[in-house]
């Protein structure tokens, strides 16, 4: 369960008696310090790429090759997706109180499920979220895409992530899910606090003023999710991610996995999923390329480079750095043996500057052979249902981008800050400059 009331105040480990290979690596481990991420996993992979981290009751595994191997086991019988969104954090009392009392109950679901149920679910949602389905998006993306740069391109100074990106996944989601236009605000607003809650070590405060959000998030899934119902149930529901999944889920074996709270559950997942990983992935590409301004010049010469400069921004600054997974047996990875019913942490950022698959892993090269490996998406059948989504919408906020605005610098000296959780890393800001007097004619 991602939020268990019933077990929350049991949601932690008793430590057992089982050796963990902590040493100095497994003490100085900090996932949420952003900053120092990929300085401390050269480290790891090279002195103890399987270490235990006692303050988060974690295993953590920082090698390519490992990783790979865990997510392709993944659902087999010998590790689970089970437990990939429990609290890192158990709500503090007061915040437990506003999740019992708001009536929220997120069962598992796509993300955290294994075979069987898992198969004919992620089928459904594929049959919405496929590259040849995805593709008749583009013009609705770009017209997006475009309206938010019409009102930036005069002013000479912007946010790239607040004024610019933020909103555009947003949009692309709900609009897919089927939420109104005029609900979308309200909806994000809600969103505000999920990534802190759930991923993040968040203050017995802010995590009281989460869980009111949280709360607010789940009765508006529910509503919604009600009214596609009817609308299913009286055949007169929409093209809609969210209805289709309500059909195919009925039909399938006569109903054998068709589950209200199983839909709330996913309304409230895609609507977080579909718009945070793509602001973070975008914001991390704006910095990246702006901060190499070679390739930046060379995306700008050249917008065929674009999809592959994605591919790179993605593998070097990975939006999901880490991911969670429990063994359902004993699992040995090198020399290593992780036991049974632990919950192990592969590090996605790690695996994606490993040198033994990415020469020169710590630098950014969008002429980069390989950089389609990465591991942004995962792999195995947890691969991210939303990659030929987020590779389009990431194209064409680049290819307007610098389209219209080649020649913008980012302000000097800003501050870098970063989501406070573990599992969701994107920079919340990229301030950049330009003069408005020397925008390409079709900025004007």
């Amino acid at each position: 369960m991602w939020i268990s009331p019933e077990a929350a105040t049991s949601y932690r480990r008793c430590m057992t008696t089982t050796e963990r290979p902590v040493g100095e690596i497994g003490e100085q481990f900090d996932p949420l310090n952003p900053h120092s991420m990929y300085d401390f996993y050269t480290r790891a992979r090279a002195e103890q790429p399987v270490f235990y981290n006692p303050r988060l009751g974690f295993w953590v595994v920082t090698r390519y090759a490992d990783i790979d191997q865990i997510e392709n086991l993944t659902g087999g019988g010998t590790v689970s997706a089970n437990g990939a969104l429990n609290l890192i954090k158990p709500p503090c009392p007061a915040a437990l109180k506003v999740i019992v009392e708001s009536g929220v109950k997120v069962d598992n679901s796509i993300v955290d499920e294994d075979p069987p149920d898992h198969g004919p679910k992620r089928n459904a949602l594929r049959e919405r979220l496929h590259g040849k389905i995805v593709q008749t998006y583009e013009p609705r993306i770009r017209e997006l895409v475009t309206r938010k740069l019409d009102g930036i391109v005069d002013r000479g100074e912007a946010d790239l992530v607040r004024d610019y990106v933020h909103e555009i996944p947003a949009w692309v989601i709900f609009q897919l899910m089927g939420v109104p236009e005029e609900d979308m605000e309200m909806v994000r607003e809600y969103a505000k606090g999920n990534g802190k809650f759930g991923f993040g070590i968040p203050t017995d405060e802010e995590q009281v003023r989460d869980a009111e959000g949280i709360a607010k998030y789940w009765e508006y899934a529910k509503r919604h999710v009600d009214a596609r119902l009817e609308l299913v149930a009286t055949n007169s529901g929409g093209d809609d991610i969210m209805s289709h999944y309500i059909r195919r889920m009925r039909e399938f074996e006569d109903g054998r996995l068709f589950s209200v709270p199983d839909c709330y559950t996913l309304m409230l997942q895609l609507l977080f999923a579909g718009h945070e990983t793509t602001t973070n992935s975008a914001g991390n590409a704006f910095r990246a390329l702006l901060e190499h301004r070679d390739q930046w010049n060379a995306i700008c010469a050249d917008p065929s480079l674009i999809p592959a400069a994605v591919d790179e921004c993605l593998r070097y600054a990975t939006p999901v750095p880490h991911w969670r997974r429990t063994t359902l047996k004993p699992l040995t990875i090198g020399d290593v043996t992780i036991p049974a019913g632990e919950t192990v942490m592969i590090a996605l950022a790690s695996g994606n500057h490993d040198d033994d698959v990415f020469p020169h892993g710590d630098q950014l090269d969008i002429h980069r052979a390989n950089a389609r490996r990465h591991l942004a998406f995962g792999r195995g059948r947890h691969r991210c249902l939303g990659e030929q989504l987020a590779l389009l919408e990431l194209k064409v906020i680049l290819e307007e981008l610098t389209r219209r605005l080649p020649h913008i610098e980012l302000v000097p000296g800003q501050e870098w800050v970063y989501n406070p959780n573990v599992s969701h890393r994107g920079v919340e800001h990229v301030l950049v400059t330009w003069d408005p007097t020397a925008n390409p004619p079709a900025s004007r």
